[in-house]
């Protein structure tokens, strides 16, 4: 029978246990005798399935939070979003900046799926990764994060320099390792939580080099949890690893998460049955809950996370010929036609179907989402003019619409475009898409008129549809959605980056009217390597990326839509005792690091006082930090 841990006791833990899970604190010994530890069972839902567990492959959410869960970093973030040492014990940093040496513990061990010790986790596992990503042959879609900071890793990964050792990461013997960066760099540190830079097990993967990471057993685990089994479009097993280092603040010991297609409209069902411990509530669901006395005291807000969304032009249409791409081509190239989208789209009703309650809070007028980075008091939103769009709720304007519409209306006929023009929206039935776009459809047709444009909503049903529809270009406007993986504006610009995902995402670079032929990048690119080439300035370089946004904006290559996250959910998970990103608000949704499993979800009531003393809390332990951070960083050696 499953164990649960009384929600009262865990409320009371919150202010504590959230604040030194995993800080590697010494134990007191002269400390009582603490009684026998109760653990807990945790069953979760998924309704997409990954191709891969291994973890060097990609930054997609559900990859790296399995890698969050399973694998740990040099670095990692506590339940406030302090960077902590993890299997480093302290590092020392040179004084231009550009040197980072970390000292590793010699405790930590790789498991395999059964958490039997296999090895050691040495400085050289860290370098292995490295090369792994650096070498195009593996196909790895994060290869710019390393090549973007490290000395040496662009040309290796371009092939113009064969030799592993002038990149700028060393295994200095098996306890040190040392990252030479292109320039010195605020966010370094930060940015080695991210799960690009994890370890690898150096030999156990040249033994498995073929098959690594497409198996629970072709995988070895240094975090607080290992696979013990995988069945496609099944089930995932994550036992609780017992050589982990922070082993005695893990009361999770099994996480059983089963493969449900249809999770987003019976999941809540299935809580209610006790077949899950957490379910995403859809708006619908959530309007029911609130009518029923005893169903509204289990639900409670939803996290906003680190997620963006944005309405998407493909300006690589690789669809049927029906839906007629090569006019679409045309017309997408058109800035008076994607403007007639940028104003014409209202965010509000779109998102409302999201969180009808909320939605104001989510909706967004930018590219990247708040508090992302900051110049003294300023938020990155606010610089270099990108204000004209931040201070507004919304970009929404049907008389500028209508507007666009007309002059592109006059510019598409002169050469020769016939309306409406097919708008070609292809949608995953698995997700909660279908009644988003359902609602853009009809207000923008409304507004633009369909002798104008002609939305043609696309369903997609299958396990594929990354790969199947948005990298193929099986579209033609599509919600996209990021998360940066680091704090820094050159994260968020990933998916409008040739250099980057943007290569499979819509191809945003190739918009003629901005191209630089001979760059083979449009202008929009260039402006935001440009700012990413600015190291040691880093107000110049948030202003210069902001500017670059802003011509994103000007020239309506994305349109702004919402922040993810939000909304109700229903979930044993006591909400702030897991560990968050170092963007987070007190813990991903799938995070299960440290968590604690309450006996009951929490009420909107309890839930605001346990968010009330996780802030004053997290303001005691950030306002602690700078003292405590101090003895992280050691002199050189």
């Amino acid at each position: 029978m499953k164990k649960t841990i009384s929600i009262l006791l865990v409320l009371a833990m919150i202010l504590g246990l959230a604040a030194c899970s995993g800080n590697n604190e010494a134990k007191n010994t002269d400390e009582p005798e603490k009684p026998e530890k109760v653990y807990t069972e945790y069953n979760a839902l998924y309704d997409s399935e990954l191709k891969t567990i291994d973890y060097l492959n990609s930054t997609v959410t559900s990859l790296s939070t399995l890698a969050y869960n399973c694998q740990e970093g040099l670095i990692g973030f506590d339940g406030y979003g302090l960077l902590r040492p993890r299997i480093a014990k302290n590092w020392s940093i040179s004084a231009d900046g550009t040197v980072y040496t970390f000292y590793l513990r010699d405790d930590v061990v790789w498991v395999d799926n059964k958490g039997q010790e296999a090895e050691k986790v040495k400085a050289q596992d860290f370098v292995t990764a490295a090369e792994w990503i650096l070498n195009p042959d593996n196909g790895s879609t994060v290869a710019n994060t390393l090549y973007n900071n490290l000395v040496g890793a662009k040309a290796y990964f371009d092939g113009e320099d064969k030799d592993f050792s002038h990149v700028g990461i060393k295994a200095l013997d098996d306890t040190t390792v040392q990252y030479t960066l292109l320039g010195p760099s605020a966010y370094f540190l930060r940015m080695l939580g991210n799960n690009v830079w994890f370890p690898v097990p150096t030999n156990f993967l040249a033994e498995h080099k073929d098959t690594y990471g497409t198996s629970a057993e072709d995988l070895l685990y240094c975090g607080a949890y290992f696979i013990s089994s995988w069945d496609y479009e099944y089930e995932r097993v994550l036992e609780m690893n017992p050589l982990y280092m922070n082993v005695d603040d893990i009361t999770i010991k099994t996480a059983t998460f089963r493969y449900n297609k249809e999770a987003t409209s019976n999941g809540a069902e299935l809580f209610l049955r006790g077949d899950t411990d957490a379910v995403n509530l859809s708006n619908d669901i959530a309007k029911e809950w609130k009518k029923d006395s005893n169903l509204v005291q289990q639900m409670h807000p939803a996290p906003l996370t680190n997620m963006s969304y944005w309405m998407a032009f493909n300006f690589d249409p690789n669809f049927d010929e029906k839906f007629d791409p090569a006019t679409w081509k045309i017309a997408v190239n058109n800035e008076n036609f994607r403007k007639s989208f940028f104003y014409g789209f209202n965010p509000e009703p779109y998102t409302a179907t999201l969180d009808e309650w909320n939605y104001q809070k989510k909706v967004l007028s930018t590219f990247t989402r708040a508090d992302l980075v900051s110049v003294g008091e300023k938020d990155y939103r606010e610089l270099s003019g990108l204000d004209q769009y931040s201070k507004n709720l919304t970009n929404f304007d049907s008389a500028k619409a209508l507007d666009y519409k007309a002059k592109a209306m006059e510019e598409l006929s002169a050469k020769g475009v016939s309306f409406p023009i097919k708008v070609m929206m292809t949608y995953n039935v698995s997700a909660t898409t279908s009644t988003r776009y359902q609602v853009l459809e009809q207000q923008l047709e409304n507004l633009l008129g369909t002798d104008y444009i002609d939305i043609i909503l696309e369903p997609y049903n299958g396990s594929s549809f990354n790969k199947d529809v948005r990298n193929a270009g099986n579209w033609a406007f599509m919600e996209l959605g990021w998360g940066p993986d680091y704090a820094d504006p050159m994260s968020q610009f990933d998916p409008v980056l040739k250099a980057s995902i943007g290569k499979n995402w819509g191809k945003v670079y190739l918009a003629e009217e901005y191209l630089d032929a001979a760059a083979g990048v449009g202008k929009v690119e260039k402006m935001a390597l440009e700012a990413d080439a600015i190291k040691n300035d880093f107000d110049k370089r948030y202003e210069a990326f902001a500017a670059a946004e802003k011509e994103l904006l000007d020239e309506a290559l994305v349109i702004p839509a919402y922040r993810s996250g939000g909304g109700y959910m229903a979930s044993k998970l006591v909400p702030f005792t897991a560990t968050t990103g170092q963007m987070g608000d007190g813990g991903a949704r799938n995070s299960i690091k440290f968590a604690v499993i309450g006996d009951h979800s929490l009420s909107e009531d309890e839930y605001n006082v346990a968010y009330d003393n996780y802030i004053k809390a997290r303001a005691a332990a950030r306002a602690a930090y700078v003292t405590e951070s101090a003895s992280y960083q050691v002199p050189e050696k």
